[in-house]
């Protein structure tokens, strides 16, 4: 039997025992289900925040009374942002990653505090909760003069879109927005402006098969610049048969742009250079600058780019002693293939070129007598960085060269006996906000031998982390190759242990005279 209200729809039988009717309203009520668990959520990050700058305030207030008699006083930075620690306990509770974690508690506390339209709206479950998230997040960089009549107007805009089957995408929340602090303030849409500008970056990622991604955020006019450029490379290059796609094109075109001239010598794309580039020219009123014309497209090499004045660093981890091919890995975490590196310095100009022999065993740079100081060398603090690759907190992506190296047992500087030791196991990468989380907050921390690190909430939830670097994957390569050669030797091939191991399962067995 099935049984629908305007609120729920409940069904008993399977889904595919229903009519198409049924099956569309339970997806809708469904639907409202997950909207209204986003709701919860919010409100949920809301409260944490509140809890937490409750806590830090009462801890503050205790820390002033104690120190008061010796006239001393918290420093700033021992005092934590109650909206960060919100963020780092949302991120091992539910999930998520740093980035959507602190989305969450922005538009959380966003919607409590000076949102009310948009809470009314939530909570009915009327917005998916990404939707809401995106809109929050938007708003919180709207003024407090205007931020009310903003609120109203995209609210009902994006509720009436939702009504008819119509989801507004990012883009569509970020335009109606901008447009409508443009008409009601013009001078902050200017502000708004001037401060996306300083927002921009150019990130770089490692990514499978010896490939990266790499993520752009530039102004408007900057963007239509490069694009052009590598539009005309691009297309240059195609008119003249080069090999490729349009899309492989752009992107050789893009990494020409890393090549460097010969020292003291002309720009290969410069007026004069002797190879008859195109002079600068106006397409649609932008200059283009230089572009070198035709299907020799410059290609970045080992030894052009050590023209840069910075040698390049090659690291291969040593894995070919234990059955595994030796990989080239990158500072950033990227790889390449051993012959692509022969190929690079046998073919390419002279380089400057660093290599470094890394030896995966766990714990081949400690020492009795660097364990008991508490500066980590230079070699331990890359060591643990190309082992850990990233923040080890739950759901952070700081790449390692970025993070602090951190004892996890603190060290004691009064007697180092005590502490803990300044060894592989029991150092790791913190971002600089988790490194003070540790110092300053009421997380318990515990590693293990080989990089594993135990965070203990004060809520008493426990959440782990293992390393993710070029080293960590270089170990677990040994580890399954030597764990499958030892699987082979107690395994028979009928699934049945050989004792004693190695023996041959295929003989007679014979009783023992």
């Amino acid at each position: 039997m099935v049984t629908t209200t305007s609120a729920l729809f409940a069904v008993p039988e399977p889904l595919g025992m229903v009519d198409r009717e049924a099956v569309s309203e339970a997806a809708r009520a469904a639907t409202l289900a997950q909207n209204r668990a986003g709701a919860t959520r919010l409100e949920a990050a809301h409260v944490l925040v509140e809890q937490f700058a409750r806590a830090e305030q009462a801890q503050a207030e205790e820390a002033q009374a104690e120190e008061a008699g010796a006239g001393s006083r918290r420093p700033a930075y021992a005092r934590l942002d109650p909206e960060a620690r919100a963020r780092d306990h949302l991120v091992a509770a539910c999930q998520l990653t740093c980035w959507h974690a602190a989305r969450l508690v922005t538009a959380g506390t966003q919607i409590h505090r000076r949102l009310p339209r948009l809470r009314s709206t939530v909570d009915r479950g009327l917005l998916p909760e990404l939707l809401a998230v995106d809109i929050a997040c938007r708003l919180a960089e709207v003024p407090d003069a205007i931020v009310s009549v903003v609120e109203d107007e995209v609210v009902a805009r994006f509720t009436d879109d939702l009504d008819g089957g119509d989801r507004p995408t990012r883009n569509a929340v970020d335009s109606a927005i901008d447009d409508a602090v443009e008409r009601h303030d013009p001078a902050a849409a200017e502000d708004a402006a001037a401060a996306a500008a300083a927002t921009r970056s150019v990130r770089f990622r490692g990514d499978r098969n010896g490939m990266a991604t790499m993520w752009a955020r530039l102004t408007a006019a900057d963007a239509e610049l490069l694009r052009r450029r590598i539009e005309t490379d691009a297309s240059a290059a195609s008119e003249d048969g080069l090999d490729g796609s349009l899309d492989q094109l752009r992107a050789d075109a893009l990494a020409a742009l890393a090549v460097y001239p010969p020292a003291g010598g002309p720009s290969a794309t410069s007026p004069g250079s002797g190879s008859g580039p195109a002079p600068a020219s106006e397409h649609d009123g932008i200059e283009l600058g230089d572009v070198r014309l035709g299907a020799d497209l410059p290609r970045p090499t080992l030894g052009n780019a050590a023209r840069a004045g910075q040698p390049i660093r090659i690291s291969v981890i040593a894995s070919a002693a234990r059955g595994l091919p030796n990989r080239v890995e990158f500072v950033h975490g990227t790889y390449s293939s051993v012959e692509w590196l022969c190929t690079e310095l046998l073919e390419g100009d002279d380089a400057s070129v660093r290599f470094e022999l890394i030896d995966p065993a766990p714990g081949v740079l400690d020492s009795p007598e660097h364990a008991l100081r508490y500066v980590i060398t230079p070699a331990m603090a890359e060591r643990i960085r190309m082992r850990d690759g990233t923040c080890r907190h739950p759901g952070c992506s700081v790449p390692a060269e970025a993070c602090d190296v951190d004892h996890v047992i603190a060290f004691n500087k009064k007697d180092p006996e005590l502490g803990g030791p300044t060894t592989e196991w029991n150092l790791v990468c913190l971002c600089r906000k988790h490194h003070r989380e540790k110092t300053f907050g009421t997380n318990a921390y515990r590693s293990g031998p080989v990089g594993e690190l135990v965070i203990i909430t004060d809520t008493g939830h426990e959440h782990r982390t293992r390393p993710k670097g070029p080293l960590a994957r270089a170990r677990d390569a040994i580890w399954e190759r030597e764990w499958n050669a030892f699987a082979d030797r107690i395994v028979a091939d009928d699934g049945t242990l050989i004792n004693p191991p190695g023996q041959n399962p295929r003989r007679p067995w014979r009783r023992p005279a």
